[in-house]
């Protein structure tokens, strides 16, 4: 495993500071008043702490909505298909419905009937 250089130093000043007869309160508002917020797990709930804990579902909102007003803004009507293309189209369903069709006869076919 691999070791972190700032772990044995203030393990000893915890033990230090616990011999010394300080409560776990003291140990954290010491280690605070030192290091700063940045010492703890998680940032306190109130003040700048406070905002650490909303941004991420304030971002997840944000993004929500700008994503809601793009598709909105981008949104486009069905354009109609001209003649030819619908020629086209109807070609390429033909030759689908045929290979289709085609697949069918033969699974049919290498499959035994159903008693």
């Amino acid at each position: 495993m691999l070791r972190c250089g700032y772990t044995e130093p203030m393990r000893a000043h915890i033990k230090q500071l616990q011999e010394n007869g300080a409560s776990d309160d003291q140990v954290i508002n010491t280690i605070v008043r030192e290091q700063g917020v940045v010492a703890l797990a998680a940032p306190p709930a109130e003040g700048w702490g406070l905002f650490t804990w909303l941004m991420p579902g304030i971002a997840l909102v944000g993004g929500f909505l700008v994503y809601s007003w793009w598709v909105r803004r981008n949104r486009r009507e069905p354009q109609t298909v001209s003649e030819g293309d619908r020629a086209v189209l109807d070609r390429f369903r033909d030759q689908i419905e045929s290979e289709l069709g085609e697949s069918d006869d033969l699974d049919k076919k290498a499959r035994p009937p159903v008693k």
